[in-house]
């Protein structure tokens, strides 16, 4: 493993890296295109239609269990909404021209709210074996640790509440697509310059926005990035690679010595 050298402070995705995403959004994404195909469908044929095409939406392939991980279900919740709406809206305007956009949404938005009242995500939320002990290790190594997710705050928050770690965590940037300048915005709240950080991920995305800023990258293969589809991208945009964060050796990662 590569060096780091006047690390400050390591900044972590969320889910991929210590939340195992297939455990919990696949079947968050399954439960909800079931949703939408029973509000929108009255025959078998166009349920399994409706079901499908929602699930494809959002960038999953359930035969394989992929994602795509520039794809919706990498987004903020309004990506996935509206995701969802065009799939819907496509397979039943096709053959009901009555079937309204506003409509569309409406059972998108109520397949959401359904999600959030029938599923207890905080239950379902399983973390990547041996993340937690290791972002233990990194605070206690002394250095700096925050979230930056696409995932509302309140779900981050209750991740790390689950997992005895909020009180490691300085700052969390939540709820946006990720760029630049929010991972700048985070870095300002930790105060931390970016070229002083290193970023964790599963996310060409979350990388993109690292890189633009001169920060230090990860890509961990926890999460979405499968190795044989998107190495070569990756490659192009992490300075290094890792099976999970539990791998991350501490020890090359040398810390900026601070001015008294």
């Amino acid at each position: 493993m590569r060096s780091f050298d006047n690390i400050e402070a390591v900044i972590l995705d969320k889910d991929g890296v210590f939340v195992d995403f297939q455990k919990l959004w696949l079947r968050v994404i399954a439960y909800r295109a079931q949703l939408i195909a029973e509000m929108a469908s009255d025959t078998s044929e166009m349920l399994a239609k409706v079901r499908t095409a929602c699930i494809r939406a959002m960038g999953v392939d359930e035969d394989d269990e992929t994602v795509d991980p520039i794809g919706p279900a990498a987004m903020p919740a309004d990506y996935v909404r509206l995701a969802l709406a065009t799939a819907l809206y496509l397979c039943k305007n096709e053959v009901d021209p009555s079937f309204t956009w506003n409509y569309t949404f409406h059972i998108v938005d109520e397949s959401m709210r359904k999600t959030r009242d029938d599923l207890d995500i905080v239950e379902m939320t399983e973390a990547i074996e041996g993340s937690i002990d290791k972002i233990k290790q990194i605070f206690d190594s002394g250095l700096k640790l925050a979230v930056y997710t696409s995932d509302a705050k309140e779900h981050a928050e209750a991740a790390l509440n689950k997992f005895g770690i909020a009180n490691q965590i300085s700052a969390i940037q939540a709820g946006e697509i990720k760029t630049s300048k929010n991972y700048q915005s985070l870095c300002e709240k930790i105060q931390v310059k970016p070229e002083n950080t290193l970023l964790i991920t599963d996310s060409p995305i979350d990388l993109q926005a690292a890189k633009a800023c001169l920060a230090n990258t990860i890509a961990v293969f926890s999460g979405v990035i499968d190795k044989g589809i998107h190495l070569s991208l990756i490659r192009e945009l992490a300075d290094e690679t890792l099976d999970s964060l539990a791998d991350l050796d501490l020890g090359s990662i040398t810390k900026k010595k601070l001015a008294i």
